[in-house]
């Protein structure tokens, strides 16, 4: 009787009874710490993300406010219509008002600068001689800030 030889010998390479060896399991560990760490990121920025698209960031505002107080102070004639602001510096007639989710400035009707974005609600009202602003952003947090003009006059400005 002949009997045929198998090869055993890549059968048994493959299987391993004797576990894990140290060098394995902290290679192992180390791949799982270091993915980990970068899934922790991942989430950290996404969140930071998400939060900051319908948030009004501080930073946007300042230079907005700052923007609009040169802007309240260089013109000579100020005032509120339709919720609109305009302001009337030299020919040059500038308004204000909100455009979709943003407030956008137009000079003589015409353009269209963006001067503020992901806000919900644009809201100026005139104070006597002061103008106020009230602005919502998406995540409704609102922001007021009044303007005083250096130039006083009651002329109002026909669009």
């Amino acid at each position: 009787m002949k009997m045929n030889r198998v090869n055993l010998k890549p059968f048994v390479m493959l299987r391993k009874d004797d576990g894990f060896t140290m060098i394995e399991l902290l290679f192992s560990l180390m791949i799982l710490m270091t993915t980990s760490l970068f899934v922790l990121q991942l989430f950290s920025i996404i969140h930071t993300q998400m939060r900051s698209i319908d948030k009004l960031h501080p930073k946007e505002w300042e230079v907005f406010t700052m923007q609009m107080k040169q802007e309240v102070r260089s013109s000579k004639v100020q005032d509120v219509m339709g919720n609109k602001l305009y302001l009337l510096s030299g020919e040059q007639l500038s308004s204000i008002e909100q455009y979709e989710d943003k407030v956008r400035r137009r000079v003589n009707g015409k353009g269209h600068e963006v001067i503020l974005q992901n806000i919900s609600e644009f809201q100026v009202e005139k104070d006597g001689s002061v103008i106020v602003l009230n602005i919502t952003d998406k995540a409704g947090t609102t922001f007021s800030r009044r303007f005083h003009p250096f130039f006083r006059h009651v002329t109002k400005v026909d669009e």
